[in-house]
């Protein structure tokens, strides 16, 4: 990522696609609501906990190394998250 600015701005469209997507598949579907809320409250909390490590970076690791990490380890919540939205829309 070229700045904290930008990686903050990927974060947040990635949870905003991520949510909009849960929104549509939960309008659609019929069950229990609490599952989708709890799934939503683990999307938003997801941006929370990322743009938070964006802000404050681990000191004694090299920042390279540092985001790095962050991105894939962001990348993999937010494809576990979208695996747990596919895997509701179906339970439905």
């Amino acid at each position: 990522m070229a700045s904290r600015r930008d990686l903050k701005k990927v974060i947040t469209f990635v949870v905003d696609e991520i949510a909009t997507e849960a929104f549509i598949v939960s309008y659609r579907a019929e069950g229990n609501t609490d599952e989708w809320v709890a799934l939503f409250n683990r999307i938003f909390a997801l941006s929370n906990e990322y743009i938070a490590r964006v802000n404050h970076v681990e000191p004694g690791m090299p920042a390279r190394q540092y985001f790095n990490t962050l991105c894939d380890s962001f990348n993999a919540d937010a494809k576990a998250l979208l695996d747990e939205v596919n895997a509701l829309a179906k339970k439905q």
